[in-house]
């Protein structure tokens, strides 16, 4: 008979739990990008690009535990992601543009999301549970 693992019995399966939040992470950012800007406070002039840089950061580390032995293919999809949403402001918003400094932002969040699942502590988070 075969043991059932007690050590975290309430823990989510992480992988599937990974995907499903980032799906709806995709689907947020992507409603956010086409609605009308609000009126923000700017603190520095480059605000927004960090702000690009962080979602795809986290976008990159909830794919990476979905599928952790995917992670080019996954980067090469949200730098298409991000494309797809500058050029969907561009065509198909009147209040937003397509900004070409916006997709170099979303890439380098990509990127450093990968640099972070690269490392131990990305593998750590990625391994699955034993």
């Amino acid at each position: 008979m075969r043991q059932r693992n007690t050590s975290m019995p309430l823990m989510l399966n992480a992988m599937p739990f990974a995907r499903s939040l980032f799906a709806l992470a995709l689907i947020a950012i992507f409603i956010l990008a086409m609605i009308p800007l609000p009126e923000a406070i700017t603190v520095f002039s480059f605000q927004d690009k960090v702000e690009h840089t962080g979602a795809f950061v986290v976008l990159m580390l909830l794919g990476g535990k979905g599928w952790p032995a995917r992670l080019a293919a996954l980067f090469c999809g949200l730098v298409a992601y991000g494309l797809t949403i500058e050029v969907c402001q561009h065509v198909f918003t009147t209040n937003r543009v397509g900004d070409p400094w916006d997709l170099l932002a979303d890439a380098v969040g990509a990127a450093a999301g990968y640099g972070l699942l690269r490392t131990n502590l990305g593998r750590r988070l990625t391994r699955p549970p034993a």
